[in-house]
């Protein structure tokens, strides 16, 4: 049913081919990972009246995009800890352990999707030894970016308005602790903000219109 249920909200948002292409690489996902994070929602009740109108109804980035992205990372990407913004269920968490990260972190403002959140990190520590991941229900404007972080996940959690606030924290850990750092940005609406920010584009894609990706880099590895 979770399935049937995302194919009708895709499909009514962005048309019936997308919406099928998206299904076929959930169900391979979800398999693949052994998790469930299928499916939406609504973050009205749990934010701020002022915060509804910056942030987006939750749902878990889409597998074809998360691996697009992920695939880009090199190896000494995976030496530094992944910090997933919006972290929601903990689809995005589940793929960086499985791609060889031994430290994430993950941050959502939802009390109710860090909970979801907090359930995967269990999992994923009885999964993989030596794991270490770090889960916050918190605001990503007030949040202190760690200086071991190398690699931000973003699947655009947020409007330009907090997106520059945000920008602002990384550009405090990175004048604290000068270092390359690659941003994994899914659906980018707020790119241009990064690259005026000093930040590279190496890598992107568009596919059926409406999935895009794009890697951004500051400092050199």
């Amino acid at each position: 049913m979770r399935y049937l249920l995302y194919f009708l909200y895709v499909g009514w948002h962005w048309g019936l081919d997308l919406a099928f292409f998206i299904i076929r690489h959930e169900i391979r996902g979800e398999k693949k990972y052994g998790i469930r994070t299928i499916g939406t929602d609504n973050l009205a009740s749990e934010v701020s009246k002022e915060d509804r109108k910056h942030i987006a109804m939750y749902e878990p980035v889409n597998y074809y995009t998360a691996t697009w992205l992920f695939d880009h990372l090199q190896p000494a990407d995976l030496s530094t800890t992944l910090l997933d913004v919006g972290c929601g269920r903990g689809r995005v968490l589940a793929m960086g352990a499985a791609y060889g990260f031994t430290t994430l972190a993950g941050i959502d403002l939802s009390p109710r999707l860090y909970k979801a959140a907090i359930k995967m990190r269990d999992i994923l520590r009885n999964r993989y030894r030596d794991i270490r991941i770090n889960v916050a229900c918190q605001d990503a404007r007030a949040y202190a970016i760690p200086e071991t972080v190398g690699v931000i996940f973003l699947f655009n959690p947020f409007d330009q308005v907090i997106m520059e606030k945000f920008i602002a924290k990384v550009e405090e850990s990175l004048l604290r602790r000068p270092r390359p750092l690659k941003i994994l940005y899914a659906n980018p609406q707020c790119k241009q903000q990064w690259l005026d920010a000093g930040f590279e584009e190496t890598d992107s894609f568009v596919k059926m219109n409406f999935l895009r990706g794009s890697i951004l880099v500051k400092g050199k590895s």
